[in-house]
């Protein structure tokens, strides 16, 4: 596989641009409604999801800490229940950071699998699936090894928080990327920082997502993306991966701080590099829903 990206095809898209959906949620909403306002505002789960389709959804549950270092258990809760609706057979699968192994203890300390039992949905923990390793001859990677469950589903889900990082600059969809790597491959993902966020979006080049997700109810702008939160107070949708994650950067630059943020988007490495590849555009239609302010909406 080379430096271009062969995959499946965005479904939401209008006049040859991606789209992306931006729904406020404010404290009291009913986020199963968010986040299907959401996906209707794109075409609807229909476009992607088909009864029988087996799903792997990949959230972050890359730490035991709470949104934004972690999927928020409702909101993959509402997702689910959006998936299973269109008949989908979903499960969700995670290899938690390399400071926070093993999986099993991060997913017990969030408190998973009772939330995953109680829509019986199977968890694939990455570390003990089969590995495939998959050619990339990229200028940053010969190959990578990728757990076969993730390969092989029909469709993929993915599920984001949003917020600064230290080496990356942010973290949002194309660094999901990282929790379906191998540990052999993480480090040498991390190996220098200088080119930690050029690297990422290579390994996406195996497959698109066929929906991305982005509980952006709150984040955190500081550098190293944690300390104290500010709330953006929305959900986004896209099945574009570049498209939702520059929207979502806009967002946090409007919290200022002393961060990464302070270049042009064209300029950060992750967006540089992904549309190199042919992962998504930056030209995009935004469609924002009016915030739920009574009873009669």
């Amino acid at each position: 596989m080379s430096d271009k990206a062969s995959q499946n095809k965005n479904e939401f898209t209008e006049n040859g641009k991606s789209v992306v959906s931006k729904v406020p949620h404010l404290n009291g909403d009913y986020l199963p409604s968010t986040v299907r306002k959401a996906v209707d505002m794109l075409g609807g789960i229909d476009e992607v999801i088909s009864a029988g389709d087996e799903v792997m959804i990949k959230p972050n549950f890359n730490t035991p800490a709470e949104i934004p270092l972690a999927t928020n258990l409702e909101f993959l809760g509402a997702v689910i229940e959006l998936l299973q609706r269109a008949g989908a057979k979903v499960k969700v699968g995670e290899l938690s950071g390399r400071y926070s192994w093993p999986t099993e203890e991060v997913i017990s300390d969030l408190g998973v699998m009772p939330v995953l039992q109680r829509y019986g949905v199977e968890f694939i923990n990455f570390q003990y699936d089969q590995w495939v390793e998959m050619e990339l001859d990229t200028k940053y990677w010969d190959s990578i090894s990728v757990p076969k469950s993730i390969y092989e589903a029909d469709k993929r889900v993915y599920l984001a928080n949003i917020r600064c990082h230290s080496t990356a600059r942010f973290t949002a969809s194309l660094k999901l990327s990282v929790g379906w790597i191998d540990p052999q491959d993480r480090e040498k993902l991390h190996e220098d920082d200088n080119t930690h966020e050029y690297k990422i979006p290579d390994l996406h080049l195996g497959w698109r997502p066929d929906l991305v997700m982005i509980d952006g109810r709150r984040s955190t702008v500081t550098p190293s993306g944690r300390g104290d939160y500010v709330y953006p107070n929305v959900i986004m949708a896209s099945g574009d991966m570049v498209a939702i994650d520059a929207e979502a950067v806009k967002l946090l630059k409007e919290f200022p701080e002393d961060n990464e943020l302070d270049v042009p988007l064209e300029e950060m490495g992750q967006f540089n590099r992904a549309i190199e590849l042919g992962l998504g555009s930056m030209d995009y239609k935004l469609k924002e829903a009016p915030a739920n302010t009574s009873t009669d909406q």
